[in-house]
């Protein structure tokens, strides 16, 4: 590993199988150092693994817990479960670690490994450092002592994990009568999602939810919309969740199939839990990429939105900052505190928007308190990650989007976990924000290229 590689993104590692990290040597040396970091920290001795559907999972997961186990932890494989199931077992078994073997949306040729301390939060950054850093070391001997063992649990986690938001529904099938259909991406909650929905109640119709390990996310769920938009009108189904790969985030479409993003779906809990005095500080953690649009919805009924970079591990870290219980993403990653939920979790989130129409008996439709400006967000493949905004190209390409459109919200970044560099605008005219996107995208492509050459 070389000293200017950075492991750790913004939703931890993940990449294409087999090239580093994601190979096996190097896995297994991942799972040493995180052992002995753990370790080091006072963590316990149990670590929990659970993944997605790619073929590429089993692998990890048994490169990784060579390595855990080398170093003297104890493995439970939970199998295929979402990640916010991995999060809540890893608490629930009084595990030190929880690990996800997951890409989250992307491709099924990608996978990731993400950590929970025992705690069921991502593991904290400065822990994701030393483990960098130790692996910076040349591999050492394993200290004397027994090796940790491969140990089997009392119970099936799935269950454990449905059983949870079945009680936290806090009432028996609340949502009796109401059909749903839920596209599972062929991923982590292929069977979880459609099991939990009609423990609820409620008729489920399921799209996409046959695994290969070839198969996930091509063409379906969150990131890949329309089949399940089409699915709900033809059907007439009261609902559609489109979930991503491993199920932490989701979007939900309405009965005449038009799609509600996070910040839609933000919109609808925060005014909820506002009415009934549940939003604590009357504070919603949105990113720098939320809508103006939210900002304002929230603004109208006396709450307000706080912004952090992209990613569930900053806007989760704001809210325990802030004693906030409400955050999430554009994206549809949602997070509910006070309630069980350490991270984003697409199935509950789904579930508490749900519910909330089937108790006031109305269409999904007319519960929508956001209306989005127009965002244009365009991806940008780059060979490298120059500071954007040094850039001649593309200072002079930010001048002229100002000069012509005046008030805009322009946004430039690179992604956390993959190639990309990201380049948003918003603001009140569509065709101008969509002009604008593509002329600074230009400018980007222009700037990388040169500095790169």
């Amino acid at each position: 590993m070389a000293e200017t590689e950075r492991l750790f993104g913004t939703d931890g590692i993940r990449g294409r199988v087999p090239v580093w990290p994601l190979t096996a040597d190097v896995v297994v040396r991942l799972g040493q150092a995180v052992a002995e970091v753990a370790r080091a920290a006072g963590y316990g001795p149990l670590a929990v693994i659970g993944r997605d559907t790619r073929r590429s999972g089993p692998m990890l997961a048994a490169a990784l817990a060579a390595g855990l186990m080398e170093r003297g932890l104890d493995v439970a494989p939970l199998g295929i479960l979402p990640t916010p199931a991995v999060a809540l077992l890893t608490r629930r078994l009084g595990a030190g670690l929880g690990v996800v073997i997951s890409a989250s949306h992307n491709p099924a040729a990608d996978n990731g490994i993400k950590f929970f301390a025992g705690t069921g939060f991502k593991l904290p950054d400065e822990l994701e450092r030393a483990v960098e850093a130790r692996l910076q070391q040349a591999p050492s001997l394993p200290p004397p002592g027994p090796v940790g063992r491969l140990v089997g649990l009392p119970g099936p986690p799935a269950e454990d994990y449905v059983g949870e938001l079945v009680t936290r529904a806090g009432r028996p099938e609340p949502l009796q009568g109401r059909h749903v259909v839920m596209d599972c991406a062929h991923g982590a909650a292929y069977q979880v999602g459609p099991a939990l929905f009609r423990r609820l109640g409620a008729r489920v119709t399921t799209l996409h939810a046959e695994p290969d390990g070839d198969n996930i996310n091509r063409d379906c769920g969150s990131e890949h919309p329309q089949a399940l938009r089409d699915a709900v009108v033809r059907l007439r189904a009261d609902a559609g969740v489109a979930l991503d790969g491993d199920a932490d985030r989701l979007l939900l479409v309405d009965e005449d199939g038009v799609l509600l993003d996070g910040d839609q779906i933000l919109g609808i809990v925060a005014r909820d839990m506002h009415e009934r005095g549940q939003l604590r500080n009357g504070t919603v953690v949105g990113t720098v990429m939320s809508n103006l649009g939210l900002e304002r919805a929230l603004e109208s009924f006396g709450a307000r939105l706080e912004r952090v970079p992209v990613g569930d591990r900053h806007v989760a870290r704001r809210m325990l900052e802030g004693d906030f219980v409400l955050g999430g993403e554009s994206s549809g990653h949602v997070v509910l505190f006070g309630e069980g939920s350490t991270t984003g979790d697409g199935l509950y989130t789904a579930l508490k928007v749900l519910d909330l129409a089937a108790r006031q008996g109305r269409p999904l439709s007319t519960l929508a308190v956001v209306r989005k400006f127009p965002q244009v967000l365009v991806n940008v493949p780059v060979p490298g990650r120059p500071v954007l905004e040094t850039l001649p190209e593309v200072q002079e390409a930010t001048r002229l989007v100002e000069e012509r459109l005046g008030r805009v919200r322009i946004l430039l970044r690179y992604s956390g976990t993959q190639p990309l560099a990201r380049v948003m605008v918003e603001g009140e005219d569509e065709e101008q924000v969509r002009w604008a996107a593509e002329t600074l995208a230009a400018a980007v492509r222009r700037g990388v290229g040169e500095t790169m050459a």
